[in-house]
């Protein structure tokens, strides 16, 4: 049902950590960093995208955010001080220029890495992108206003949270599709008939219970 990764790899930082990464469509293609959502990791890619890519000549290169998937968790001070991380990335990867696709909470990281990049991102987009919880354009509702104000207590919980939530994944496993699928109900329209695509099923329930950890579902709190 789902176009697998061509490839899927680790890259490795100065300081020791690595950041995995899996790539779809041409390896000789136009290179699109893929930022994933939240939750999320490398395998949240659409079927439509991982076809398209093949059929555009793109190389979609999708990377697991610290502390998901593979990649080592990193609580960083910053959303701007990703784009150091990512850099190195590229550069191991030997791309030079490339574009850029935030889905809902990656949209923050491609925002700043397009900015810190200059000129090297020559095009980003965000996709649902998750709003603002602090300065003037901060949501004044809802949970991202939630999340803002439990601030001081996510400082003290944040690990424990993220081991907790890794170690949950695997039990809840077996649940995975009727959660989806409840979820889909309590959607608007929109969602619900996009979450009942088999398709789009498959691929959050690859990613999300796909090997590995959640901390930075955490993290982005």
């Amino acid at each position: 049902m789902l176009t697998s990764p061509r490839l899927e790899g680790n890259a490795w930082l100065p300081d020791g950590r690595k950041m995995s990464f899996a790539e779809y469509g041409n390896p000789g293609g136009r290179p699109v960093i893929w930022l994933h959502g939240t939750p999320g990791g490398r395998r949240q890619i659409p079927q439509e995208a991982r076809v398209a890519a093949k059929e555009t000549n793109l190389r979609l290169i999708a990377i697991d955010r610290p502390g998901c998937g593979h990649s080592t968790p990193y609580q960083y001070d910053t959303v701007l001080e990703f784009a150091t991380d990512l850099e190195v990335v590229v550069d191991l990867l030997g791309i030079d220029e490339f574009a850029m696709v935030g889905l809902s909470g990656g949209g923050p990281y491609v925002l700043a890495s397009a900015y810190a990049l200059a000129p090297r991102v020559a095009a980003a987009a965000v996709l649902g992108g998750v709003a603002p919880s602090v300065g003037p354009e901060a949501a004044d509702g809802g949970p991202v206003k939630l999340t803002a104000q439990l601030q001081p207590l996510l400082v003290h919980l944040r690990e424990p949270l993220a081991v907790t939530l890794t170690s949950l994944v695997g039990v809840l496993r077996p649940l995975g599709t009727p959660a989806i699928i409840a979820y889909g109900w309590l959607s608007p329209a929109g969602d619900r008939r996009v979450l009942n695509r088999p398709e789009m099923r498959a691929m959050f329930l690859d990613d999300i219970f796909s090997p590995g950890r959640l901390h930075a579902a955490v993290y982005d709190l």
